[in-house]
């Protein structure tokens, strides 16, 4: 007699951040299964647990034996997602209140002399050199100028090309906005290096089968 096998789908992410070192398959994936207490057990299953490395690539064939050895057999597997997810082990970090209110703030102040800024280029037909001259005849001696202006224009430049591809977090709305979507075809492009990286260094979590 042919032993009935119990169906259960994984929608694997390609990337997730999780605060804690052991990893069950519910950080990385979505679960379904028509048996609930399976369907929780494979949730709460211990998939690996980071030691040195704080970025771990995981197969989707690694997940599979990890589940056969904590679950049995008698299962059969369904991949709607993802083939690999990049882990990454992130600090926990509390915000108060106040300092929300602090960053609000911060990021409307630059919100408006950015947009200030780029209207005056706009008049000046993009003569960046020609606002930073007319706004040291306006606040300075004329003639003067020591070029804290340029310097200033120089490292938020750099630091507004920092801080977009690498610490913008994306917000839950209804329609993503155009700094979002550059983000995710960002992300996607670093989790796709990342996986080939690992693979190429022999560090992926992947079946020896």
């Amino acid at each position: 007699m042919e032993t009935v096998k119990e169906d259960i789908y994984i929608k694997l992410d390609n990337h997730v951040r999780i605060e804690k070192n052991d990893v069950s398959l519910g950080d990385m994936a979505s679960v379904c299964c028509n048996d609930e207490v399976l369907r929780q057990q494979a949730e709460g299953t211990i998939i690996f647990s980071f030691e040195k490395e704080k970025k771990e690539v995981v197969s989707i064939l690694y997940i599979y034996e990890r589940l056969y050895q904590e679950l049995g057999e008698k299962l059969r597997f369904y991949s709607i997602g993802e083939t690999d997810c990049v882990v990454d082990l992130t600090e926990a970090k509390g915000q108060s209140e106040i300092w929300g209110k602090v960053q609000v703030v911060f990021v409307s102040l630059i919100t408006f002399f950015g947009a200030a800024f780029s209207i005056m280029t706009y008049n000046e037909d993009a003569g960046v050199a020609d606002v930073f001259k007319k706004l040291y005849q306006l606040f300075l001696e004329e003639g003067a100028g020591n070029g804290v202006l340029e310097g200033a224009y120089s490292i938020g430049i750099a630091m507004g090309v920092i801080l977009f591809f690498n610490h913008f977090e994306n917000k839950k709305r209804r329609d993503p906005t155009a700094m979002e979507i550059q983000m995710n075809k960002y992300e996607k492009d670093v989790v796709e290096a990342s996986v080939k990286a690992s693979d190429r260094r022999g560090k992926s979590l992947d079946s020896e089968g």
